[in-house]
């Protein structure tokens, strides 16, 4: 059965984008807004290296839409080999909540599936799991290949910092983090972490944490007292190198409340490499 999609979401138009490692940052073609999409969101289960996606019903407090103060909002989708960031053009998203175009990014397919659905009217996060993905230019279908998957937020801009201070982090929302490597290590891990907030002059200061956990393999990557800049993001390690790190950046909640994301590439067991995304909930 189809549904109808709630909205779309037309925004400012596309100022800059960063592109990495095959990304296609930089978008401006039009999203096929009267496409339905079929698919229910599905959540990241309790079971360290399970390899399969369990169904569960989505809770998403609210749809995803631009702020009253006409802020531009960001998009970050992360693949196998691809980081793409960028200004938000426009928006398609499941009456469920799950992502399916941003900007000339798009999921596609009658049997499409968006997994570890989360978000609000500030955020939106998700993996697309099965369909036709067309990202950067390139096309591929997933659901087949073991590695074939794209994590994806979007998100409000803090912009305006507080001078100082320290917020409280909950323990986070995060996509099943997929292996891009070692084709006998499992396709899906588990993913916890822990983030810590705090404001100077420079802007923000974070602590993250994420650990990735996959059947017997487990690896960490972290970051202390990195500081991001209002309306910028931090890359640490090797992330735009195919190697462990990770980018930092700061989401405007509303009401004071700040979210941390995080992409990441992080390598379990020493011989495989896993990508996910995290976002931190901060607040006094």
């Amino acid at each position: 059965m189809k549904h109808e999609l709630k909205k779309t979401l037309v925004l400012l138009p596309l100022v800059a984008a960063l592109t990495a490692c095959g990304g296609g940052g930089s978008d401006s073609s039009p999203v096929d807004t009267t496409r339905s999409a079929d698919g229910a969101g599905t959540g990241q289960p309790a079971t360290d290296g399970d390899t399969k996606d369990t169904p569960t019903t989505p809770a998403v407090a609210e749809l995803f839409h631009i702020s009253p103060r006409g802020t531009t909002a960001r998009y970050l989708l992360l693949g196998t080999s691809l980081q793409s960031t960028g200004a938000l053009e426009t928006l398609e998203q499941q009456p469920t909540g799950g992502v399916v175009a941003m900007n000339a990014h798009t999921l596609t397919g009658p049997d499409l599936s968006v997994a570890d659905i989360a978000g609000d009217e500030t955020f939106a996060q998700g993996r697309w799991a099965k369909g036709t993905a067309l990202a950067a230019g390139n096309t591929s279908t997933l659901g087949g290949a073991r590695n074939a998957a794209y994590h994806y937020v979007v998100h409000l801009p803090a912009t305006h910092l507080p001078a100082g201070g320290t917020l409280r982090c909950d323990a986070g929302t995060f996509t099943r983090p997929t292996v891009i490597s070692n084709p006998s290590a499992p396709a899906l891990g588990v993913a916890t972490g822990s983030a810590a907030l705090s404001f100077n002059d420079a802007g923000a200061v974070v602590d993250v944490s994420l650990t990735a956990t996959a059947g017997h393999r487990t690896g960490t990557v972290s970051t202390t007292g990195r500081t991001i800049a209002p309306g910028a993001s931090a890359v640490t390690g090797n992330f735009f190198s195919q190697g462990d790190g990770m980018m930092l950046t700061l989401g405007d909640s509303g009401n004071g409340k700040f979210r941390i994301i995080a992409a990441y590439e992080v390598t379990a067991g020493g011989d495989a490499a896993y990508r996910g995304i995290a976002t931190f909930l901060c607040t006094r």
